[in-house]
């Protein structure tokens, strides 16, 4: 059975068009409802693709039944998005909605790893002082060269597990950089997976000027 089938099969019934997909399709909209699952263990209620774990509900304007699917769903059947003031969005408005929740999601389990991790630390390490480094990272939403080269260090000291490219790093203030320029090379290896390609630019720019 193809995707277009599985969507006739989930969809119809739940519209008041009950035999043209295409029809139906055009009574449902996405209106900016969307969550994390956190595991990707649910199927797309439209086309029936497992592993979903970011779900965005659509919802029928006549029935107010809604679905949740998956946000590849809602360009793929050219289903609209509403702006904020509740007005239709065309295909291009609609697949930017659409990717910028998506990247808010992505965002927030970015941030929930990230403090999941920083507490398992503090658990781990009694001389670890987690509010500071909590607070650092909801002000700033990154951290200082000097900060994460600790947290690096003491992950890996009590056996906390963490992705690196799940940090950022900031060096938007001279200090910042200067604490980048001064680290010894290994140092800065454990922060390459964490600096953006602007960050590496610089980086590779000021080794330039030493040579």
């Amino acid at each position: 059975m193809s995707w277009a089938q599985r969507a006739a099969r989930n969809l119809l019934p739940l519209s008041r068009e009950q035999s043209d997909l295409a029809v139906a399709l055009r009574e449902w909209r996405y209106e900016g409802g969307f969550h994390d699952l956190e595991a990707p263990n649910e199927d797309c209620e439209l086309c029936d693709h497992p592993d979903i774990r970011y779900q965005f509900e659509i919802r029928n304007r006549f029935t107010d039944t809604r679905l949740q699917i998956g946000s590849e769903c809602i360009n793929r059947f050219g289903i609209s998005a509403t702006s904020d003031d509740g007005e239709d969005l065309d295909a291009a408005g609609t697949r930017k909605k659409v990717s910028r929740d998506r990247r808010a999601l992505i965002e927030e389990a970015r941030k929930k790893r990230l403090i999941t991790a920083l507490v398992a630390l503090s658990q781990a390490d009694p001389e670890f002082r987690i509010l500071s480094f909590v607070d650092y990272l909801q002000d700033r939403g990154a951290f200082t060269p000097k900060q994460l080269v600790t947290l690096l260090w003491r992950f890996e000291k009590v056996g906390v597990p963490v992705d690196v490219r799940d940090f950022t790093l900031t060096i938007r203030r001279d200090r910042e950089k200067v604490q980048l320029l001064e680290m010894a090379d290994w140092q800065i290896g454990r922060l390459m997976l964490a600096m953006s390609p602007s960050q590496r630019q610089f980086l590779a720019e000021a080794k330039k000027l030493k040579e």
